[in-house]
C-alpha cells in the first residue's frame, strides 16, 4: 500500500476551495504549495481531460425545428482501458454579454455503456430534433464524459463553465424572444447567489434547510404558462441514487414579465447539494443548474482503476482508488480496495485507515501472478462513524470492448504421423470391408 497528500491549486477559475480540488480537476502546482515527494500521487494515474472529446454539427447554420446531425469522435489517452462511460451533450443558448454563464435550453445522456482500450478513437453521431420554438441566435454544443455515473474524465457535468469539448452553431428561428431563467436573479436564504464559477461562500455545517428563489422570465408579448420540473440531488444530477426529491408545478407568467419560483429545501449531513429546474412552454425549454455547499465531513470516491487489462501471469499491475472529503475538513475514515474474478472471489486486497481530508490522495495495490480477462474491481469507502458512504464495483470483461482482448485460442497443431497412420487405418479397413461385401454376392457352389 502506498499513500501521498497531493498539495495542488486546481484549474483555475474552478468553483471554490476546496470544492473544486474534491471536483476531480488537474491544473500547475504553486511554489506555495508543493508536491510531497514520497509515494505516488493519484494524478500519476488519474488524469483529467484523459478522454478528448471532438464533438461539432454537421453544418454550422440550422432552422428551428430542423434535424441535426452531431458528429465527432472520442480518444481514450491513458494508458490503460477505461469502462462504464457515459457521454452526456448539452445545448445553451450563447449569451455574449452574459458573466453567468449561457441559457441551458436541453441536456441528455447520448451515450452510455462506452469502453475504450488504451489509445483508442471511437467515431460518434446523433441526430438531434432541434424544438421548432428555439428563438434564434447562436448556440453551444458541449459535452462531458463520465465513468460509472461519478468519475469524471472529461469536463464537469455540475458546472457550465468547464466541459470536455465546445462548439458552436447558429439558429434561425421564428422570433429572438422565449421563456428564459433569469441566471443573475438566484437568492439562497434571501441573498443573492452566483451560481457560475467560484460558489460564493459555505453553510455552516448544522444548516437544516435553506430558501431558494430562481426568477423564470417571460420576453414574449404574450401569456405563458408553464410546466416547471425540480430534482433535487446531492453531489450532482447523474447518479439516480444522488437524487433526493423531485416535484412539478405550474407557473402562468404574464407578457415581458418575471416570476419568481420560491422553495424550500431540507438538508441532512450531506455538505453537497444540487439542483436542476426545467420550464417547457410548448416547443420551447429553458434549464438552470444550482450547486451549493455546507460544511462537513463526508469523503467519497475521485476516481478508482486499474493500469493495466487484461492481467497476465508474467506482468505487474496497479489497482489504485483515488478519494477525498468534499470539504476542506478533515477526520478519519477507511477505504477497501480489492481485486475479485467474475464469480467475486476476492483475488487481492488493500485498505487504508486514517485522516482523509479535501486533498485528493491515493490508495493502490501492485499485483502479479494474475491470468484474467474478467474481474471485478470494488471500493468501499466509510466516514468517521463508521457508516458506508461511498462504494463501486466495476466489471472488466474483454469481449465487451470494440475490439476484443480476449486472448485467441492456442493454434490446432497437426501431428502429421498420427494423421498418416489414421489414413492407413481408414484405408485398410474400407478395402477389408468392399472385400466382405463382394465376397457375399458371388454365387455359393
Amino acid at each position: 500500500m502506498h499513500m501521498k497528500r497531493y498539495y495542488s491549486v486546481f484549474i483555475g477559475g474552478l468553483i471554490l476551495l476546496p470544492l473544486f480540488s474534491l471536483a476531480q480537476t488537474q491544473a500547475p502546482v504553486s511554489d506555495e504549495m508543493p508536491i510531497v515527494p514520497e509515494g505516488p500521487s493519484c494524478f500519476d494515474y488519474y488524469k483529467f481531460q484523459s478522454i478528448t472529446i471532438d464533438l461539432h454539427t454537421e453544418k454550422q447554420a440550422y432552422k428551428a425545428g430542423e434535424g441535426a446531425m452531431l458528429i465527432g469522435s472520442l480518444t481514450n489517452k491513458n494508458t490503460y482501458p477505461v469502462v462504464g462511460g457515459s457521454l452526456i451533450l448539452r445545448i445553451s443558448k450563447f449569451g455574449p454579454r452574459s458573466q453567468v454563464g449561457n441559457d441551458i435550453t436541453d441536456e441528455w445522456t447520448a451515450k452510455e455503456n462506452i469502453n475504450l482500450i488504451a489509445g483508442e478513437k471511437m467515431l460518434v453521431s446523433f441526430n438531434y430534433q432541434l424544438p421548432s420554438g428555439l428563438p434564434t441566435g447562436t448556440y453551444t454544443l458541449t459535452s462531458f464524459f463520465l465513468t460509472q455515473d461519478k468519475f469524471n474524465l472529461a469536463g464537469l457535468s455540475f458546472t457550465d463553465d468547464i466541459y470536455g469539448s465546445y462548439a458552436t452553431f447558429t439558429v434561425e428561428g421564428k422570433s429572438e424572444k422565449s421563456i428564459k431563467f433569469d441566471r443573475t436573479g438566484v437568492k439562497i436564504n434571501s441573498e443573492p447567489y452566483r451560481i457560475f464559477g467560484f460558489l460564493p461562500k459555505f453553510y455552516p455545517a448544522d444548516t437544516k434547510s435553506v430558501s431558494m428563489s430562481v426568477p423564470l422570465k417571460n420576453d414574449t408579448a404574450e401569456l405563458l404558462n408553464a410546466a416547471v420540473s425540480y430534482e433535487f440531488y446531492v453531489w450532482d444530477g447523474v447518479a439516480k441514487e444522488n437524487l433526493l426529491k423531485s416535484w412539478n408545478e405550474k407557473v402562468s407568467i404574464p407578457k415581458n414579465s418575471s416570476k419568481a419560483l420560491s422553495f424550500n429545501l431540507e438538508l441532512s449531513d450531506r455538505p453537497v447539494y444540487y439542483i436542476k429546474i426545467k420550464a417547457i412552454v410548448g416547443d420551447q425549454k429553458s434549464e438552470i443548474h444550482i450547486r451549493f455547499v455546507k460544511e462537513g465531513f463526508r469523503p467519497r470516491l475521485n476516481y478508482v482503476g486499474i493500469a493495466k487489462f487484461p492481467l497476465e501471469k508474467d506482468d505487474k499491475a496497479t489497482l489504485f482508488a483515488c478519494y477525498h472529503n468534499t470539504t476542506g475538513s478533515e477526520s478519519s475514515g477507511k477505504l477497501n480496495l480489492s481485486l475479485k474474478d467474475q464469480k467475486g472471489k476476492e483475488l487481492a486486497q488493500t485498505s487504508y485507515n486514517g485522516k482523509m481530508t479535501g486533498d485528493i490522495e491515493v490508495l493502490t495495490k501492485e499485483i502479479s501472478g494474475l491470468n484474467l480477462e474478467n474481474l471485478i474491481l470494488s471500493a468501499q469507502l466509510f466516514d468517521d462513524k463508521g457508516s458506508k458512504v461511498d462504494e463501486v464495483n466495476i466489471p472488466y470483461d474483454c469481449s465487451k470492448f470494440s475490439q476484443s482482448l480476449c486472448k485467441k485460442p492456442a493454434e490446432t497443431r497437426i501431428n502429421w504421423p498420427m494423421l498418416g497412420a489414421g489414413a492407413v487405418i481408414v484405408l485398410v479397413a474400407l478395402y477389408f470391408l468392399r472385400r466382405h461385401f463382394n465376397n457375399k454376392g458371388e454365387p455359393q457352389v
